[in-house]
């Protein structure tokens, strides 16, 4: 008996204490933010920015010049920095359209740390704020985000009379990720991020294009079969196939005519 109870002790406190280290622990489990290996590419077109915030953080971005009256804001995923999303360039110079793409706070050379929501919230508002003080008007901007980076732009899409929202590869809500991937942690209670994508996405009030690749190895394909119905219209899909950061090589033709389409560029 004393061993039976000695054993659901050493269980119970085991599990007591792996939800503490994920409770205090989630913020890295989330965000894989990286310093190194950051090059600006030497286009005539690209220039390296930064942008404060209301709390006086500094973020670097890119920021390509096609001399378009368009510009996209691009949130890239949650690993990395925005060198690892160069090839997205050569996408936007293919539409001939301007683009924005800065790092989050922490990632790249960005300053400062991500602590909450609300301060990814206030990286996409400031970014959002540069093209506009560029003289860009709202009905010409595209919010564009993929992955981690999908939550950021629909989060900034909400209630704004921007161009287009593009989604891509990206997840319903972090609280059912989360339940998928540990369904016997009490999740509605150890989560400080929950990044509701399903809740917010019926907000937006402009053309939306989700896209999301049958062979996503990170975000499952069915992610977009919960946020679809949930958009408004005009509300467009695009199936693709690859890998989760990898498919839009490999799909470069299809993913450009069908946004060319999508903006009647």
């Amino acid at each position: 008996m004393k061993k039976a109870i000695r054993l659901f002790l050493i269980i119970f406190l085991s599990y007591v204490a792996f939800c503490i280290f994920m409770f205090l622990n989630q913020k890295n489990l989330l965000f894989f933010p990286f310093k190194g290996v950051f090059i600006v590419p030497k286009l005539d077109n690209l220039e390296e920015v930064y942008i404060k915030t209301e709390d006086n953080i500094k973020l670097n971005a890119w920021y390509l010049d096609n001399k378009s009256d368009r510009a996209i804001i691009f949130f890239h995923g949650n690993w990395g920095n925005v060198f690892f999303n160069r090839e997205r360039i050569k996408i936007f110079n293919e539409l001939k359209i301007n683009a924005i793409m800065p790092d989050y706070r922490g990632y790249g050379r960005s300053w400062g740390e991500i602590l909450s929501e609300n301060d990814l919230e206030k990286d996409a508002n400031a970014t959002y704020s540069y093209l506009i003080n560029k003289w860009f008007k709202s009905e010409n901007i595209i919010i564009w985000g993929q992955s981690f980076g999908g939550a950021v732009a629909i989060d900034l899409a909400q209630n704004k009379n921007i161009k287009a929202l593009v989604v891509e590869s990206a997840f319903s809500s972090v609280d059912e990720m989360a339940s998928s991937q540990f369904p016997y942690l009490p999740i509605k209670f150890l989560l400080k991020f929950h990044f509701r994508n399903d809740e917010k996405i019926s907000k937006i009030h402009v053309p939306v294009l989700i896209i999301h690749s049958i062979n996503d190895e990170i975000i499952n394909f069915s992610n977009w079969e919960k946020l679809f119905p949930l958009a408004n219209e005009p509300k467009f899909f695009l199936k693709t196939s690859g890998t989760h950061n990898g498919w839009f090589s490999s799909s470069f033709d299809l993913y450009v005519s069908t946004f060319r389409d999508f903006l009647k560029l």
